[in-house]
């Protein structure tokens, strides 16, 4: 039984719907117009909404299959309030007996989706009857047809004939599918953008199946690009023709062309620090772009200028020019570099990005006490990354991998022969609704001739914030034995394992372990734990960590830093 209430003027009117079950009784009230009128309903009324009930009922109950269900009412009313009691015997449910799905005028071989939804669709011979489920299956045929390309689909004949006295229904559909039309032309209109770029953004789809699918893929590269503000993409069908294409309309509205961008921060690793950037969108028609970086700290200060210019597949493959200029000054190396480096990046599938390059560099430092030295390093490369995450501000779940390989030689005129390699893989895995395990992997390595003449950005250094806590940024390597001085390492290995709990809507708790070393003959694994609170703000995670080392001059350290986890 279910007794359903409405309150006027603090006294309940109820309908009392018995015989059926809570799902029946849910429906059954949800079409009774009654059930929702207040007891001082007039009692014309209450006989006007009563005579009513009989086809609201039907309706209700032969949405779930049931056809030859009983109905008695009984209506009783005080001074105060009425009650209507409703029993519903609802006799046997009617089933599916036949299915029969037709394609007509159909390709010889049909898409995947489309062909599983005609071969085995979701309806089967002997299911419940249930309205709901026939309704959204023909939708989704139609749907998935269209969707496709198949712009001409249409229902020759939809029929579901219903047998109450054999408690059967029969479903009966003759769809005809057509021919599959394909991407036609690109239509834009007069942008500071040439025509040729757009059609380059717009890829490789002419003559191409039609597919949804591949339309939001062409959303995705012009939204992507950044030259615009608004893109809006219409497909100009025209059913009545006999050549099959699908033209695309583009709606476009240019981003402004210049971007800048200011900020203060804090890490423990670099101290304060002030940020600037500065972005031109498109340069010129060619939709070429320029950006500059400004990082100023304590310990680090990075100016850094880029160059791009998209090449045949404008929204997937580009080429940077950059040039810049680094000093660093740790505890362990003080350096300046003067850098240009060429680069050709290509964006594959399943989100792997490709680049290639070369990066010339000319490095003046200072190791420990050493006497300052200077290296002009040519060093060309290529490497890969790959990364799985939403942008949330507390990502439950992803990962992250780099790889490359660097190699430098006296041939083509750099100062230090060496190869070069390396790999990082981060990952964030939910198991609870409130916690999450976060944890990350990182080794490399150089083969050389001799480890001294490595300058400080091709030597491996770790601790710090974002390695191993509990220890200076960049404190640990290899010690030179004469002075006692940390001097990096040809090797790295670093290792973290991280517990992090939601306390508050945007406030966790974490414990973590850290372990690794920058050696270059024999590891001595340097080890942390420790405790941390997590603030999601709206500017990006803000993480504070007490860590405790296990082989430090320090007994603790505390770690600042913003940033996203991957």
């Amino acid at each position: 039984m279910l007794v359903l209430a409405c309150i006027s003027q603090q006294v309940l009117a109820s309908l009392v719907i018995e015989g059926v079950d809570e799902t029946l009784a849910v429906n059954v009230r949800a079409h009774v117009k009654l059930a929702q009128e207040p007891c001082n309903l007039p009692a014309w009324r209450i006989t006007q909404y009563r005579r009513d009930i009989p086809k609201q009922v039907e309706v209700a109950m032969q949405a779930y299959g049931y056809y030859r269900y009983t109905l008695k009412q009984q209506l009783q009313q005080s001074n105060d309030c009425w009650q209507l009691h409703l029993a519903i015997n609802p006799g046997p449910r009617t089933h599916l007996r036949r299915v029969q799905i037709t394609p007509l005028k159909a390709p010889e071989t049909l898409i995947k989706p489309l062909r599983e939804l005609i071969v085995n669709p979701p309806l089967k011979s002997g299911m419940p009857l249930l309205h709901r489920e026939y309704d959204n299956y023909k939708s989704a045929l139609l749907d998935t047809a269209r969707s496709n390309g198949y712009w001409q689909a249409q229902y020759q004949k939809s029929e579901l004939a219903i047998y109450p006295e054999d408690n059967a229904a029969d479903a009966i559909l003759e769809i005809i599918i057509g021919p599959r039309y394909v991407f036609g032309d690109a239509h834009f209109p007069e942008l500071l953008l040439n025509q040729e770029l757009l059609q380059r953004l717009t890829g490789e789809v002419r003559g191409t199946p039609y597919s949804e699918e591949e339309l939001q893929d062409i959303y995705r590269r012009f939204q992507g690009s950044d030259y615009f503000r608004k893109v809006i993409i219409t497909p100009s069908v025209d059913t009545n023709s006999d050549e099959y294409v699908v033209p695309l309309d583009f709606d476009l509205a240019m981003n402004a062309r210049h971007n800048f961008g200011a900020g203060v921060g804090f890490s423990t690793d670099q101290g304060p620090r002030l940020r600037g950037n500065y972005r031109n969108r498109y340069l010129n028609a060619a939709g070429h772009r320029w950006s500059n970086e400004l990082l100023i700290s304590d310990k680090l200060r990075e100016l850094l200028g880029t160059y791009i210019i998209p090449r045949r597949d404008a929204a997937k493959e580009w080429y940077e020019l950059s040039v810049g200029y680094v000093e660093e000054e740790y505890s362990s190396y003080q350096s300046n570099t003067t850098s240009t480096s060429a680069r050709a990046i290509t964006a594959l599938a399943e989100d792997w990005v490709l680049n290639a390059g070369v990066n010339i560099r000319n490095e003046r430092y200072i190791i420990g006490s050493e006497p300052d030295d200077r290296k002009i390093l040519v060093v060309p490369g290529a490497g890969v990354s790959w990364i799985d995450a939403r942008e949330e501000p507390r990502q439950k779940s992803g990962f992250r991998f780099e790889t490359g390989i660097t190699f430098s030689h006296h041939s083509w005129a750099s100062d230090v022969n060496f190869v070069q390699g390396y790999a990082r893989l981060k990952g964030i895995v939910s198991f609870f609704s409130k916690g999450r395990i976060i944890s990350r992997i990182e080794g490399a390595g150089t083969l050389m001739e001799d480890f001294d003449e490595l300058p400080p950005s091709v030597r491996f250094y770790t601790g710090g914030d974002n390695s191993i806590r509990g220890y200076d940024y960049n404190s640990i390597g290899s010690i030179d034995e004469s002075t006692g001085e940390v001097k990096g390492g040809s090797k790295l290995a670093v290792a973290s394992l991280e517990y992090d709990h939601l306390i508050l809507k945007n406030w966790s708790l974490s414990t973590f372990v850290d372990a690794g070393d920058a050696y270059d003959k024999e590891l001595d694994l340097k080890k942390s734990w420790g405790v941390g609170v997590r603030w999601y703000s709206p500017v990006g995670p803000m993480r504070i960590d007490l860590a405790f080392p296990q082989d430090s001059k320090n007994d603790y350290r505390f770690h600042i830093s913003v940033g996203a986890d991957l």
